[in-house]
């Protein structure tokens, strides 16, 4: 009964779709199947679904139908690529959060202009806060032609890596000049993988890493934690980076954010 609801909800959906256009994408029909075939397969839906990717698009438009087509447009010209299509996502799931609360007038708007960063909150004050969305997922090597054995080789928690959430960001900051304008930046990462969900992932690599102080005599741990003393917060292009809010696979309602001690201040 309840796969019947969940499939009498979508048909009802993609029949109400105001850009049916999308539903021919390969990235829209890959999370189509997924929908139909994992509860088949004991797996639940989690956030992240085909459902949801047309109700999130649907609730944008409605709030402002020139973001919701700015999003569409996205899709279609970078959405080929499986990692550019899930960045999207992303930003829209981020985006469609902070509808309500503007509708029930917790904020005053939400703006989108793409010059300055991927959505911008103003609050009812008149306060603005600038949020920079990315999507990050672990870098997997493809399977050669020649039958060799391929092992996933995750290197997101770690520092120094080019594939770190820690060098990441500072390439964002380095390279694309994010988060270099005195104002509340935010940086919002989703954690888009179960390998690298939860927050390990990204409390190691921001940090100084997960440190075990031992006794040499009796051999116990007499310490552990995230060592905070060497984070990405000392560097000094961060300086204008407020705090770093993160989600998991989709659930930004469960999100976390970790403050900037050495941000300063507009």
């Amino acid at each position: 009964m309840e796969k019947m609801i969940l499939h009498d909800a979508v048909t009802d959906s993609e029949k109400e779709f105001p850009y049916t256009e999308l539903l021919d994408l390969d990235y829209f029909k890959k999370y189509r199947n997924a929908f139909y075939e994992m509860p088949k397969r004991g797996y639940q839906l989690g956030t992240r679904n085909y459902f949801n990717l047309l109700l999130y698009i649907n609730e944008i438009n409605d709030y402002n139908e020139q973001h919701a087509k700015g999003f569409v447009k996205r899709l279609k010209t970078e959405g080929k690529d499986w990692k550019n299509a899930e960045a999207i996502f992303s930003e829209m799931i981020v985006y469609r959060y902070y509808i309500r609360p503007a509708h029930e007038g917790l904020i005053k708007s939400i703006h989108k202009i793409n010059s300055e960063c991927d959505i911008i909150i103003e609050l009812m004050d008149g306060t603005k806060q600038y949020l920079e969305v990315f999507c990050v997922m672990p870098n997997f090597k493809s399977p050669s032609i020649t039958g060799e054995i391929v092992v996933g080789d995750v290197k997101t928690h770690t520092q120094t890596e080019m594939a770190s959430i820690r060098q990441k960001l500072l390439n964002k900051i380095g390279k694309q000049k994010q988060f270099t304008k005195p104002r509340a930046n935010f940086a919002v990462i989703e954690l888009n993988d179960s390998l690298i969900a939860g927050d390990f992932s990204i409390l190691s690599s921001l940090s100084d890493g997960y440190k075990i102080t031992i006794n040499k005599k009796t051999m116990k741990a007499v310490s552990e934690g995230y060592d905070w003393s060497n984070s990405v917060f000392h560097d000094e292009s961060t300086k204008y980076l407020k705090g770093i809010i993160y989600f998991n696979l989709g659930d930004y309602q469960s999100r976390k954010i970790i403050m900037n001690n050495n941000y300063t201040r507009a």
